[in-house]
């Protein structure tokens, strides 16, 4: 193995995240999609509570397992509401 293929302890730590099966589920849900997940969507895909799935989700964008960002609004104007976070899976474009 040349330095080039080795593999770092941040690399590590990130994986080491997927071991939980809730961040693991999440993970795959997302990586899945090929494009991007609202934290309800996923949380509902993975059968967990929406609380639940952002905090791992939290944490998978953290170790850089994950991307986030926020999707355009589809209203403009009064009322619109808020921008909707979403995720999406590291190299997604399109942000």
């Amino acid at each position: 193995m040349s330095s080039d293929d080795a593999v770092s302890g941040d690399d590590i730590e990130a994986l080491a995240l997927l071991h939980d099966p809730v961040r693991r589920s999440l993970y795959d849900v997302v990586a899945s999609r090929g494009g991007d997940v609202g934290r309800g969507e996923a949380a509902e895909a993975a059968g967990v509570s929406r609380t639940l799935a952002g905090h791992h989700l939290d944490k998978l964008v953290e170790a850089g397992l994950l991307e986030s960002g926020f999707r355009p609004q589809e209203k403009k104007g009064p009322g619109s509401g808020r921008r909707r976070r979403c995720i999406a899976g590291p190299g997604a474009s399109g942000r």
